[in-house]
């Protein structure tokens, strides 16, 4: 966990009881470049402490202990990470926010739907709260958001690359130690869906369809009662606009697509630009504002405010 400010900040803005937001990154992202970090910047400036959530592997500087890491992060550490805080490290009053990024977007709508679906199930029962929740540029049904005409050339390729090397290949002596012939799948990888398909046996799935029965966000979409804002824009070379107005697989959603599924719900809202790519949504002719953590200048991205 990386915390931003110190709980030991000098700031009279800031308290244990100031609200926070859990950010989960982008693939191959930390908490120094979510992608970027003018985020962490404006919640600073709006008196939002910001707490990064770093999924195993995702540090570069941090080798495994364990051969297990989850390219779209694990539910099960988001949910140890929150209770440690509030129990720990948190005022008992602090406001707690959710905020995924790209890939980061996964974990944070899958965390949602199974929070809110337990506590609707046991009422009586501790669950995770949010007070609100935002995913910056989802691609929805994971099983095919990274496959090259959803996720284009270069970019499917320059990250099919690096995500080989990072996840992989750094760690590679330990993964081996556990499943060999699962490293060897992964590093022949051609697409990034390949990747993903190839690596789920070292998030400890025996199969794809395991993995994407217990991984993939949109199966829970329906339970979500946080209020939830969503981000997309149409001219997204990482998330293709069409993820949004595909129909469902599934059949709790009766043939409905990612938008109307949506739509139906009085909790979440889905705002689509023209323009913004995958993350940047810079704003105005003179694309900079003023950094309120130290009086320079820094991009301003409407996605930010």
């Amino acid at each position: 966990l990386d915390i931003f400010p110190p709980m030991n900040t000098t700031n009279p803005k800031f308290s244990p009881s100031s609200p926070v937001i859990l950010f989960a990154p982008g693939l191959r992202c930390y908490s120094q470049d979510l992608p970027g970090n003018t985020i962490i910047r404006a919640a600073y400036g709006a008196g939002f402490r910001s707490i990064v959530v770093n999924r195993r592997g995702h540090m570069p500087s941090v080798k495994l202990k364990a051969p297990r890491w989850n390219i779209f992060g694990d539910v099960d550490d988001l949910e140890q990470a929150y209770w440690f805080l509030k129990d720990k490290i948190l005022g008992a009053d602090a406001a707690f926010f959710l905020h995924g990024i790209s890939s980061g977007t996964a974990i944070t709508v899958n965390a949602l739907g199974i929070f809110d679906h337990r506590r609707k199930a046991y009422p009586n029962k501790r669950v995770p709260v949010f007070v609100g929740a935002t995913t910056l540029t989802p691609g929805y049904d994971i099983q095919q958001v990274m496959e090259p005409d959803r996720f284009l050339w270069p970019y499917n390729t320059l990250m099919n690359l690096a995500v080989i090397d990072h996840f992989v290949m750094e760690n590679e002596v330990i993964l081996r130690s556990h499943d060999s012939d699962a490293v060897d799948d992964a590093v022949t990888s051609d697409t990034l869906q390949e990747f993903v398909n190839r690596s789920v046996r070292m998030a400890g799935y025996k199969d794809t369809e395991e993995y994407y029965e217990f991984m993939n966000p949109v199966q829970d979409l329906h339970h979500i009662t946080t209020p939830t804002f969503v981000l997309n824009s149409v001219d997204d070379p990482c998330c293709a606009i069409s993820n949004l107005y595909e129909k469902s697989k599934y059949p709790q959603h009766d043939g409905l697509s990612y938008s109307d599924i949506i739509k139906k719900s009085p909790n979440t809202v889905v705002s689509v630009s023209h323009l913004g790519s995958h993350c940047p949504f810079l704003d105005g002719y003179f694309p900079f504002v003023r950094d309120p953590l130290n009086n320079f200048f820094m991009l301003n991205s409407w996605a930010d405010q």
